[in-house]
């Protein structure tokens, strides 16, 4: 009798991590460009030089590179909720009470809606 013996083996390429790889590959690729933009032309740098040229004469800026230097502080605004607004002072009380008056105002005019298609009904069938 023969006994069957299974062995898995693998390559090395295939035991690497083929991502992890490309992701290294490609933070060496950027690294190697410094602070400069990644994957531009000329069209694109071009643009970005007139616009910080652009800036820096609007703010009165000697060097071009004081741009990067601008002090940008962005305040948050307060923001009021407009159901918060139209509650408060209100007790749970008072706001089920007006639900229920709502709620007889809107049963009231069902009724009379009904009423009045009621003798709609009874005029048209008595002609």
């Amino acid at each position: 009798m023969y006994r069957a013996i299974r062995t898995f083996t693998t390559s090395p390429a295939c035991r690497k991590d083929l991502v992890q790889q490309v992701f290294i590959d490609k933070i060496r690729e950027f690294a190697k460009k410094g602070g400069d933009l990644v994957n531009t032309d000329p069209a694109v740098k071009k643009a970005l030089q007139q616009e910080l040229d652009r800036v820096g004469t609007k703010y009165s800026f000697s060097n071009v590179a004081d741009v990067g230097k601008l002090n940008v502080t962005l305040e948050t605004p307060k923001v009021d909720s407009s159901v918060q607004a139209e509650l408060e002072g209100k007790t749970v009380a008072d706001l089920i009470a007006e639900v229920k008056a709502e709620e007889q105002r809107f049963l009231a005019a069902q009724a009379a809606r009904r009423a009045d298609e009621a003798k709609k009904a009874a005029a048209s069938a008595g002609k």
